[in-house]
């Protein structure tokens, strides 16, 4: 049995994404042999624990260096779409196809969500360069990390109902 969608996406070309985005932390790692492994993974085999064990991985590279807002925002980035395309793929063998509203949707609340947590990083780093030196800053910044989550999150169940 199919089902005939009027727009949809390859799963296989989903994974191959996610993939192509393991494989951007190269640089930012420094080391291309556990990208490499790390997409082989996500490609064969697209699981929760998959995207569990990559950031656990990152982690581990990412523990030991100073503080780079390049690198936190990079993994931010890629994790959060890996594990996007990770929930949206699987379920379906690399044949399958995803409905084009369906990953349409999925990407909108990626969005939002992400553009919340770079302006919490970037808040973050601001925050310890030190250019605000007074103590009402901290709870300025809780303040606004709070309302523009509450916002995001009614945003999302709104549109993605």
């Amino acid at each position: 049995m199919s089902i005939d969608f009027e727009r949809s996406v390859p799963a296989w070309l989903l994974r191959a994404v996610s993939a192509a985005g393991v494989l951007l932390l190269a640089p930012v790692v420094g080391d291309v042999v556990v990208p490499v492994l790390a997409a082989a993974a996500i490609m064969l085999l697209p699981h929760p624990g998959t995207v569990a064990a990559l950031l656990l991985i990152g982690a581990g590279f990412v523990w030991n260096q100073p503080p780079s807002l390049l690198v936190c925002a990079t993994f931010a980035l890629v994790l959060h779409a890996v594990a996007v395309l990770v929930r949206l793929t699987a379920p379906l063998p690399p044949t399958g196809r995803i409905e084009g509203r369906l990953v349409l949707r999925a990407f909108a609340a990626f969005a939002v969500i992400q553009v919340l947590v770079q302006a919490m990083i970037g808040l973050s780093f601001a925050a310890m360069a030190g250019l605000p030196v007074f103590t009402w800053f901290a709870v300025l910044a809780v303040a606004g990390i709070a309302v523009a989550i509450v916002a995001g999150v009614r945003w999302v169940a709104r549109h993605t109902q």
